[in-house]
């Protein structure tokens, strides 16, 4: 089985690597705060507090990335709808072919998008695993908790893909408009939904 921190590193997007987990810091730290607890040199309470702080600081430097992703992705959507809407008017068969491509690598940009949340998610879970039973302490259930029920919750964006579902909505109702529905006036809107995963 390969080690997550392998997989981490293996499956990065490279020109993203710096707004990843710094998984490999986060386990030393953990092994580092064991070894302090033991020689007497910090107390529980400063041990949890510093791992708070550091793990606050991965997340928000995931969650500010994945906001700039999103509103990049949200941004080639718009300037591809204005292009939808005047082929609406003046259809262009080619024009239709090369807009759906665009659409289809806006796609292919999300699911890489949906990769490195779903990496860096995989990585919270497993440190918090981690220092839980390093310590011997329940960590995980305090720290999610006051941090996803939070009003400012980084957390959530991570969990929860809060702004991402938008974007697949846009992206899937754009799709759908530019196939031809034997002139129906129906929208993806007036069809079931299937869930986002």
């Amino acid at each position: 089985m390969v080690r997550f921190g392998k997989k981490l590193t293996a499956d990065q997007v490279p020109e993203w690597r710096g707004y990843y987990i710094n998984y490999k810091l986060m386990k030393k730290k953990v092994k580092q705060y064991g070894q302090q607890l033991q020689q007497g040199e910090k107390d529980r309470r400063r041990v949890l507090k510093d791992f708070s702080k550091m793990l606050d600081d991965q997340i928000e430097t995931i969650v500010l990335f994945l906001l700039e992703q999103q509103g990049r992705l949200a941004s080639r959507i718009e300037k591809l709808g204005k292009q939808r809407a005047i082929l609406a008017e003046q259809p262009d068969i080619s024009a239709i072919a090369e807009l759906r491509e665009a659409y289809r690598e806006v796609g292919l940009d999300l699911i890489k998008l949906l990769k490195f949340v779903d990496l860096n998610a995989t990585g919270i879970r497993k440190i918090l695993k981690k220092f839980d039973k390093r310590f011997s302490y329940r960590f995980t259930d305090y720290y999610v908790s006051s941090r996803s029920n939070h009003p400012y919750s980084q957390l959530q964006q991570v969990f929860k893909h809060v702004g991402v579902g938008a974007v697949v909505g846009a992206l899937s109702r754009n799709l759908a408009d530019l196939q031809e529905r034997q002139g129906s006036y129906l929208s993806i809107y007036d069809q079931p939904a299937s869930a986002l995963k």
